[in-house]
């Protein structure tokens, strides 16, 4: 019996070296993929397996990886995030285990996620209106025309995702700020400001459970008086602190925001000089050049675009460089480029750009995409309103590099506003949703400031 045993095992262990490696398990976080760059494909065989290359692996529908192969492992790295919704394939040819002329293909299917994105309804102050209709915040995706309402109050101005929840600021009767944090079941509770104030420019941390914004004093208030001053509190402990600036006096800030996936913060003072702070080291801010507007953050960390009366850069902190960003040349047109947005993946980015008419006396707006090194760029037109008294106010990226999400008024001839003390909108504004790659509209939504 014993020997019998013995055979069977030994030609079990014959078959599955003889018959080349085969595919034992995957595993791939089908979140993240579509949020992040670099994320995994892990391949689990039954063999020890020779080195496989990019060259062997195939991806339907086509997407840049590396690969790395670890024992009985191979292990597909997406070089950009994936696109939302999908059924990819993935084969990897050519596979051997310790005897060469022992050759497998590997196969593994999947579908990926869709990352949930945040979008604020505002309902209108109505003049003589004893109380105001609460606006709400809806949690939704691109595609479905699904809504769930995560946090309703009145006056709500702005807010930001930290992890499963958010970080809301209200307008009180008074028109200072409340701050609030909503955990993921829509409880909110309130957080202790500097003083009475307003808060403004409202960012999370990528890297830590950090929440900075610039804050103002009311006039007459009690306590220290703050203009524009920034602020970060710490979640995990509650701590509220300003940010040092060169002279270790706290930083009076017009702009700012917190370097991706990083320790450090860029904020822009009075004089319009560039700070590069790292508030963890306690290291003395390092002034990075004078430029009259900071218009955005890359996703790498490193960059950030900056413009000055003339035109916008893109700056490299961790090379120094400083490449001019140079608008496409209409003939008899005036282009002026101002919000800009960076590609997940990639060097590119998408801009918006508004041209002058010297013939006609008008304005076009459009939104460009482009790609390509310093200097080679190739751009083209990703979005351009279908009627003239449309207006692009804003727009923001899906974190795959999938969707525009674009904020307009549909009509500004005959906009109203909402009637907001602070911060008025179009009661018409609404968020439509482009295709990056097609240009093609996927859907709309009334309301503003849609958030991934």
């Amino acid at each position: 019996m014993i020997v019998g045993l013995l055979v069977l095992c030994l030609g079990l262990v014959a078959v599955n070296v003889l018959n080349g490696p085969r595919l034992t398990g995957t595993s791939i976080d089908t979140s993240a993929v579509v949020t992040k760059a670099n994320q995994r494909l892990v391949l689990e065989t039954n063999q020890q397996l020779a080195e496989v290359t990019a060259e062997q692996v195939t991806v339907t529908p086509a997407s840049a990886v590396q690969v790395q192969t670890t024992n009985d492992t191979v292990i597909v790295v997406f070089s950009q995030p994936l696109d939302y919704d999908t059924e990819y394939t993935v084969g990897v040819s050519g596979v051997t285990g310790p005897f060469p002329d022992r050759v497998s293909t590997l196969s593994t299917s999947f579908r990926t996620g869709e990352s949930p994105l945040y979008v604020l309804s505002r309902m209108p102050a109505l003049p003589g209106e004893s109380t105001k209709a609460p606006d709400r915040i809806v949690r939704t995706t691109v595609g479905s025309a699904d809504t769930t309402e995560v946090f309703s109050a009145p006056y709500i101005q702005a807010f930001v995702p930290t992890g499963d929840g958010l970080a809301v600021v209200t307008l009180a009767d008074d028109l200072t700020s409340r701050l609030s944090l909503v955990d993921s079941d829509g409880k909110a509770a309130e957080l202790t400001l500097p003083g009475t104030g307003t808060v403004q420019e409202l960012q999370a941390s990528t890297v830590s459970a950090t929440l900075g914004f610039r804050f103002s004093s009311v006039p007459g208030a009690l306590g220290t008086e703050y203009d524009n001053t920034l602020f970060l509190l710490d979640l995990t402990r509650g701590t509220l602190a300003t940010v040092d600036g060169l002279d270790g006096a706290p930083v009076q800030a017009i702009s700012w925001g917190f370097l991706a996936n990083r320790g450090e913060l860029v904020a822009q003072i009075f004089d319009t000089t560039l700070l590069l702070v790292d508030p963890a080291a306690g290291t003395a801010a390092v002034p990075i050049g004078q430029f009259a507007n900071l218009n955005a953050f890359a996703p790498d960390g490193v960059r950030i675009a900056v413009s000055d009366q003339e035109r916008q850069y893109v700056l490299d902190l961790s090379t120094g460089t400083e490449d001019p960003i140079v608008p496409r040349d209409v003939a008899g047109t005036t282009p002026y480029t101002a919000e800009l947005r960076f590609l997940t993946g990639g060097e590119g980015y998408v801009q918006r750009v508004a041209e002058f008419d010297q013939a006609t006396g008008r304005v076009v707006q459009y939104l460009t995409l482009v790609t390509g090194e310093p200097g080679a760029e190739v751009s083209r037109v990703v979005y351009q309103p279908a009627l003239a008294t449309e207006t692009i106010v804003g727009f923001d990226l899906s974190p795959n590099d999938q969707y525009l999400a674009i904020q307009t008024v549909p009509n500004s001839d005959t906009q109203v506003s909402d009637g907001y003390p602070v911060g008025a909108q179009a009661t018409t504004a609404t968020v439509v949703f482009v295709d990056l790659d097609t240009g093609a509209i996927t859907r709309s939504i009334v309301g503003m400031d849609a958030t991934w």
